[in-house]
Formats: structure tokens, sequence, C-alpha cells
């Protein structure tokens, strides 16, 4: 009897091992092309800044720029590995732009969140518009052109519109910054 029991829980196992490994493979697959993984349970935490998808022996932890019921491909971060991995984002500690002929530092974690927020959560695509830049922020050796005329923002070669919410936001910020010096 203890023999029966043993092989079952035996078998049980090696099933389990070759599911986990099956299921490891798709989901790298999907994860790899900017897929969300499918055979994972999917936890929401951190004010739903960061999501975690937990399967067979992996696990995928992906951050998300503005909600986790945006599009997968609309991440920030995405890293897959083993249930032991563990994955931040990259902190800036300093942001500068330079703004009517001075050059500004922001040092101030919450004021940094504010413009890395708006910064990386826009969408960029290849339009670019002959507005005049009227500030230049360096964030993470990245640059990035804000436009006022066209209301854009240029990261590299490609742009994306900013709102007058936003724009206001990154203007107040560094009044702020300059009341401070």
């Amino acid at each position: 009897m203890k023999k029966k029991i043993s092989i079952g829980v035996g078998i049980f196992l090696i099933i389990l091992i070759v599911v986990g490994i099956i299921t490891k493979y798709a989901d790298s697959a999907r994860v790899t092309t900017g897929h969300e993984p499918k055979y994972c349970i999917k936890v929401v935490s951190n004010h739903g800044n960061k999501v975690t998808y937990w399967g067979l022996g992996y696990k995928v932890i992906r951050y998300v720029g503005v909600s986790p019921k945006e599009p997968y491909e609309s991440n920030i971060g995405v890293k897959m590995g083993s249930w032991f991995m563990k994955y931040e984002l990259p902190q800036s500690n300093t942001i500068e732009i330079e703004y009517e002929g001075q050059t500004i530092t922001i040092t101030d974690r919450k004021e940094i969140e504010i413009i890395e927020n708006i910064l990386l959560n826009s969408k960029y695509n290849n339009e670019i518009c002959d507005g005049i830049t009227t500030h230049k922020i360096t964030l993470q050796n990245e640059v990035y052109y804000i436009k006022e005329s066209c209301k854009e923002i240029q990261k590299g070669n490609k742009q994306s519109k900013i709102t007058d919410e936003d724009l206001n936001t990154i203007k107040s910020t560094i009044d702020n910054v300059l009341r401070r010096q």
C-alpha cells in the first residue's frame, strides 16, 4: 500500500514539474514578445503600480505607468525569473532641467517622481513637430525636450502629446525649485 502511494506521489510530482516547464516556456515566449503571461495568477500591489504574475516555479514582475488595467504593452519595466527573484525599477536621484538659460537640479524625491511619471508614461510616436524647445530635461541619462508651442515632449526622434495639466505641473515644480534657491 505504501509503495502505491509513493509511486502515485512521484508520478504527480513528475507531472507537476513537466507542466511547470511547459507553462514557463509558453509564458516566457509571451513575455519576450510583449504579451501578458497566460498561465499565471495575477497579483496587483504597490497601489496598482506593480503587477506580479505567479506561475509554476517562476514569476513575472511588471511595472505599469497608470493603472494595471492598461494594455500589457504599455509597461515601464518587465522581468521574468524564479519565485525568489527581486526586481525594482531604478530610481533617479536627480533631474536636470535647462530652462530660460539656466540649469536647475531637482533632488526632492517627490518632485522627481512627479516629473518622472509624466515623462516615462507618455506614449511616444514618430511624428515630430517643428516647435521651439522651452525645456530640456535630463532623466536617467535620457534627454527630453518640452515644446510648449506644439504641446509635445520629444525623446530622441519620437514625440508625445503633453496635456495642459502635465505642462503646468512641470512648470509649477520648476517654479517651486527656483523659489527655494
